[in-house]
């Protein structure tokens, strides 16, 4: 177990002992800060150090959690992994009761688990935050001046993009967020040879580089499988400002259309897209109710149910 102080760790460094040994972390881990992509870094980084060592993984809903779950699952060992990792998400609404298993836990033996705990908030706003943040190394998870260019160039390696020069600072000075940027850089693997390099034709993929976005377009493109094209589409999309609710009802209303074609007959139905078969349609209007259910829940943001819609209907391919 790490002894010592507490340590104060940017995303990078964060990044890099999560994903190592626990006999390197501290019991609690705290992620903090508005950045929601290095937040989700650090959860993968966890998540893949615990697979790395056969740990068992959890996640635990802060706004959700009991004083009894929490103790049970923080003392409870696995019967298949030697130990075990928790990620409490959103530690800003756990309550005071929770708060004390786990801060009694932590100042005890704290053998066997590691625990990551985030929150979109800075620990100076809230007193349980600040006292989570004294018992725990901090990840700060917001993006200084300068280190877009440096997070966004690592995306280019990771994707194995081989780019022109300036390529990535373009995109990390074009980009509002970090995680806009990923999806710039995960737009652009389309568009890369086996090798991995760019043709010139790639910087019309960019952000902004489209004249017009098609809500009609993506739904058609995501419903025949075409993962690249309702990519493209969806990054377009990202770009002027369409909501994402908006998708719901895109793809809702070609699924109905091909369930129940007289109903939707006198409003003309959709015009465009592939052919539905009625399993396809009834897949298609379950990824729409599973993403309409976790938007309502909180458990995804507005900007990520295209996302939602697209995994749901490729795990029904069985891609």
């Amino acid at each position: 177990m790490v002894t010592g102080g507490a340590a104060r760790l940017d995303a990078a460094a964060a990044e890099r002992r999560l994903r190592g040994s626990a006999s390197n972390l501290r019991p609690i881990t705290l992620a903090a800060g508005p950045d929601d992509f290095l937040r989700d870094r650090l959860v993968r980084a966890f998540r893949e150090g615990g697979e790395a060592e056969g740990a068992e993984f959890q996640r635990l809903e802060g706004d959700e959690l009991e004083p009894e779950a929490l103790a049970g699952a923080l003392a409870s060992m696995s019967l298949f992994a030697s130990s075990r990792r928790i990620w409490i998400r959103e530690a800003a609404k756990l309550d005071k009761a929770c708060e004390d298993v786990l801060f009694a836990w932590a100042d005890g033996a704290a053998e066997g688990v590691r625990v990551l705990v985030t929150t979109a908030r800075d620990p100076e706003e809230l007193k349980s935050l600040q006292a989570i943040a004294a018992r725990a190394d901090v990840a700060r998870c917001v993006a200084r001046p300068g280190e877009a260019e440096r997070w966004v160039a690592r995306l280019f390696e990771e994707a194995g993009l081989v780019a022109p020069p300036g390529a990535s600072d373009a995109v990390a000075h074009a980009a509002e967020s970090l995680l806009a940027a990923s999806r710039e850089v995960e737009k652009l693997r389309l568009f890369a040879d086996q090798a991995g390099k760019l043709p010139p034709a790639a910087a019309g993929a960019l952000r902004g580089a489209r004249t017009s976005a098609s809500l009609d377009r993506w739904a058609d493109a995501v419903l025949a499988g075409d993962l690249a094209a309702s990519r493209r589409e969806a990054a377009a999309l990202d770009a002027e400002g369409a909501a994402g609710t908006n998708a719901l009802w895109a793809v809702a209303e070609r699924a109905l259309a091909a369930l129940e074609p007289q109903a939707f007959a006198w409003r003309g139905g959709p015009r465009s897209g592939p052919r539905l078969t009625v399993p396809a349609a009834r897949a298609a209007l379950d990824a729409v109710y599973a993403a309409d259910r976790a938007l309502k829940r909180g458990e995804i943001r507005d900007a990520e149910i295209r996302d939602v819609i697209e995994q749901r209907l490729r795990g029904t391919r069985g891609a």
